[in-house]
């Protein structure tokens, strides 16, 4: 039985609620995103509640190396990940980090902190904050993040949130994992 349940049960149902009440909360979208191969790959989504916003859908794929949700997934992945990751850098806007030692400190102060912000790396105008999803062994499975346009969703309002989503994620954790 035990079997069966852990095939058919996803880290959405328990982040889903949580993914809800951030949302309603900002109006930002909010996503979970998980690492498939050489992606971040999206698991859910909940959209904006504004007309300007952030469009992402589930199972959409992205670099690993672009964006707050793949660098936080990657600072904690297997060094060897990261260095494989770190030879695809390349521009896709003029934030996009393309010097390879200072994206291995930029994941090193991901570790440090728990959080990783970012500001048009992916897309121009976006700024979006990741939280990783630890298992028991401290690796992050998962990601939530919130993202939205620039214009309103600013880094004052991000630092603001950086507490709220480390809890929400500690929670999931929690449920996730059993720890």
């Amino acid at each position: 039985m035990g079997a069966i349940a852990k095939a058919y049960f996803k880290p959405q149902q328990i982040a889903f609620p949580y993914m809800q009440e951030l949302r309603d909360d900002t109006k930002e979208a909010v996503s979970l995103y998980g690492m498939e191969n050489e992606f971040r790959v999206c698991y859910e989504h909940v959209p904006s509640l504004l007309t300007m916003r952030c469009v992402v859908r589930v199972g959409d794929r992205f670099p690993l190396w672009a964006g707050a949700g793949g660098k936080v997934l990657l600072a904690y992945a297997e060094v060897g990940i990261a260095e494989r990751e770190a030879m695809k850098l390349k521009k896709i806007t003029e934030n996009t980090l393309t010097d390879k030692d200072g994206f291995m400190k930029e994941l090193a102060n991901i570790r440090a902190c728990d959080y990783a912000i970012s500001c048009g790396e992916r897309e121009d105008g976006i700024l979006s904050l990741a939280i990783p999803i630890f298992d028991r062994d401290k690796r992050a499975l998962y990601c939530l993040s919130i993202a939205g346009p620039s214009t309103r969703f600013n880094e004052e309002k991000v630092a603001e949130l950086i507490p709220r989503m480390q809890e929400m994620c500690t929670k999931i954790s929690q449920q996730l994992f059993l720890i």
